[in-house]
This record gives C-alpha cells, sequence and structure tokens, in this order.
C-alpha cells in the first residue's frame, strides 16, 4: 500500500471525510442564527470557533509527529472530531454550547489534516512526487470543505439543521477506519529525537524562507474562511433583490461551486509552482485574489450573474493558492524539522480563519447589517486584506533570500 498515487487518494478520501462538518454551519448559518438569536458579531464567532481549538491544539500535536508516529495522534483525534460533530448535532442549544463542540470539532482537525500531510509525505519519496502528492491532498481541503456546505445544505432541506453535523461524526468514524488500514507505522527518525524540546520552534521561527509561507498562509486563511462562512449568507442576501423567478440554485450550491473550484485551480496552481518559480506564481494568484475580492463589493448593486461569475473566479484564486504554500513550506523546511514547520504554519497560518471571519461579521454590523448593500461592500474589501498580506509576506521572504544570496 505504498503506491504514491494510493495513498494520495486515500489520504484525500479521508480528508474529505473528516471534513463533513468542517464549513457545515455556513451552510444553515440563517437558521442557526435564528433559533438560537445571535447576532452576526455571534454567528462570527461561531463560525470562527473550530478555528480556536484548531489553532491552540495543531501547534503541539503537529510538532509531536516528529517524535511519535503521526498514525496514533491522526486515529485519535478523528475520534474526537466525530464528538464535537455529533455534540454539535445533538446536544448543543445555544451560542457557548455550540462555540464548545464547533472548539472540539476543530481541536479533531488539528490531530488529522496536518498530522496527515506529515504522515503522507513521511511515506512519499523526496522531491516531485513529495512536493504534488502534498499539494494534491492540501487540494482536497477545497473538495472536503466545499462538500461539506453541499451535505449541509441537502440534508438540512429535507431533515434538520442537526443533521449534517450528524453525518460529519460519521464521516470521522469512517476516516478512522481508512488511515488505520492504509498507514504503515512509522517510527520518526532517530535525528528528530535529539534536535532538543519538541515545542521549540525557534529555529522554524528563525527561517524566512518557511516563515514567508507562514505568514502567506495566514492571509489565505483570511480570504478563503471568511469566504466559507459567509458566502451562502452573501448569496441569501443578492437573491433576495431578486424576483422569486430569477434566483436559479440555492445559495449552498453556489456556495459550494466556489469552493469546489479550487480543487482542481489548486492542482494547477500546485503543478505550475514546482515547473516555475513558486513565490513569483503565488504573488500573482494572490493580486488577482484581492481584486476580484474588491470587485465583488463594488459590484455588489450590479447584475446577479456577473456577481455570480466574479464569485467563482475569486474561488480559484483564492484557494488556488492554498495547497502550493503547505507544500512550500514542506520543501523548504529542514526534513527533521518538518512537523515543527507544519505546526508554526497550521497555527499562524490558520488564525486568520479566525479572524477574517469575525472581521468580516464586524463590519456587517458595523455598517448596517446583512441587508445593507454598503455592509457587504466594507466586508468584501475586509476578505481583500487576505490577499494583500499573503502578497506582500511572500514579496519580503523573496527579497531576503535575494540579500542572502548577494551577500553569500
Amino acid at each position: 500500500m505504498t503506491n504514491p498515487v494510493f495513498l494520495v487518494g486515500a489520504f484525500g478520501l479521508a480528508l474529505v471525510l473528516t471534513l463533513m462538518g468542517f464549513m457545515a454551519p455556513a451552510a444553515v448559518l440563517s437558521e442557526i442564527i435564528s433559533v438560537w438569536n445571535l447576532s452576526n458579531a455571534q454567528a462570527g464567532w461561531l463560525g470562527g470557533a473550530l478555528f480556536i481549538g484548531y489553532i491552540a491544539t495543531v501547534p503541539i500535536l503537529t510538532a509531536y509527529t516528529d517524535r511519535i508516529d503521526p498514525k496514533h495522534i491522526y486515529l485519535t483525534f478523528a475520534v474526537v472530531g466525530a464528538i464535537g460533530n455529533f455534540g454539535f448535532a445533538f446536544v448543543a442549544d445555544d451560542l457557548w454550547s455550540g462555540v464548545g463542540f464547533r472548539v472540539l470539532t476543530g481541536v479533531g482537525l488539528a490531530g488529522t489534516f496536518m498530522p496527515g500531510l506529515k504522515a503522507l509525505s513521511d511515506q512519499l519519496p523526496p522531491g516531485r512526487v513529495q512536493q504534488r502528492g502534498s499539494t494534491y491532498y492540501s487540494s482536497f481541503f477545497a473538495l472536503g470543505s466545499g462538500g461539506s456546505i453541499l451535505i449541509a445544505g441537502v440534508s438540512a432541506q429535507y431533515l434538520d439543521w442537526q443533521w449534517p453535523f450528524a453525518f460529519a461524526g460519521i464521516g470521522g468514524l469512517v476516516a478512522f477506519t481508512i488511515i488505520s488500514i492504509v498507514l504503515p507505522a512509522k517510527q520518526p527518525e532517530p535525528v528528530a529525537k535529539s534536535m532538543g524540546a519538541a515545542l521549540d520552534f525557534r529555529p522554524v521561527l528563525r527561517d524566512r524562507a518557511v516563515m514567508s509561507y507562514v505568514f502567506s498562509s495566514f492571509g489565505t486563511a483570511w480570504e478563503v474562511f471568511s469566504a466559507r462562512v459567509w458566502l451562502v449568507t452573501f448569496f441569501m442576501f443578492i437573491q433576495s433583490r431578486l424576483p422569486a423567478d430569477q434566483v436559479g440554485w440555492p445559495p449552498p450550491v453556489w456556495a459550494t461551486l466556489v469552493a469546489l473550484i479550487g480543487v482542481p485551480a489548486a492542482m494547477i496552481v500546485g503543478e505550475l509552482c514546482v515547473r516555475y518559480e513558486r513565490q513569483k506564481i503565488l504573488m500573482i494568484v494572490a493580486i488577482v485574489s484581492a481584486l476580484l475580492a474588491g470587485m465583488i463589493g463594488v459590484l455588489v448593486d450590479g447584475g446577479y450573474e456577473l456577481t455570480i461569475l466574479l464569485c467563482l473566479v475569486f474561488g480559484i484564486s483564492s484557494y488556488g493558492r492554498s495547497a502550493a504554500i503547505n507544500a512550500g513550506t514542506i520543501a523548504a523546511a529542514d526534513p527533521a524539522r518538518r512537523g515543527s514547520a507544519l505546526a508554526v504554519l497550521a497555527f499562524i497560518g490558520f488564525s486568520g480563519g479566525v479572524i477574517g471571519p469575525l472581521a468580516f461579521g464586524l463590519a456587517l454590523d458595523t455598517f448596517g447589517g446583512a441587508a445593507e448593500p454598503l455592509a457587504w461592500k466594507i466586508a468584501m474589501a475586509v476578505i481583500a486584506v487576505g490577499g494583500i498580506i499573503t502578497l506582500l509576506s511572500l514579496h519580503l521572504g523573496a527579497k531576503a533570500r535575494k540579500s542572502r544570496v548577494t551577500t553569500v
């Protein structure tokens, strides 16, 4: 079972299953807001709660993949994530109980996504195979997060809003089964155990090449997850301004398409980054993404079809660079500290997934609420900040590398 194609496919399927509840709140957010009587800012907390659990634990769990078998970490926290989803479905009944179970779901993700990437990269031969495998695995994140919106929207339509989270819990248990079968046990190399404290991240923090990818990941997560949390609500807003016979597909379907279009986009961008200069490719994509977010806001009063088209292209540019950033981090990191590098990437990078959706919700509340076009214009400008952060971090990282080469 060490064939690279088989391993990447199996890990990708497991990732999709563990992500079934990832963006499920976005598909039923309006119903949760109504049932639990939430403000938009409180809904932003609910949307970002998963990331709180994620960033609080991912540095520890991912860093320790340099010390202990990643398989043990993955299997344990696949179960934790399933418990979080089941709890949100059957126990949560208000904002803070919901936040608590979403935090627990984030802890489960912390023990599966990046540790899964580390476990997979350890099984792949170094070089282009490893970079492609890492890119393709990370690309499945868009499939899982986008699919979670669609599954939640459809199942909530025919059942109730709690059922998407119950299905997500089942998905986590199936992922547990897959990885327990396909992933060989692998003890870390002795060198990794002798490199000081497992949670000493100072060597990684001093590595400018790695940190340029880390901060670019922060900007990408800010942008991607603001869109993931709020796009369904945004599409509901623009559809509410249309005659009933012009509405078209439901908002969860459009939001899913925006997410799913990121899967092939991420693979294409990743392949371009393998063939050409990674930093330049990613900077170009980041510029396009920031411009598109701004255009969506400016044209929120424009045509419905144009807005949908811009959102789809935005899905390409926003998520298209995420997987390539993960692969770039792996390529730039010291192999013996790869787990620590991914831990820093996950902690700082995914912090954008907390701050972005919250900033978006605050912008809506500050400028008139979700029924006010001006509020959506400002909120879309908030999303554009993510692309600018990505651009600046990669640009400064490239300048640092050039200065080092010139000095040498």
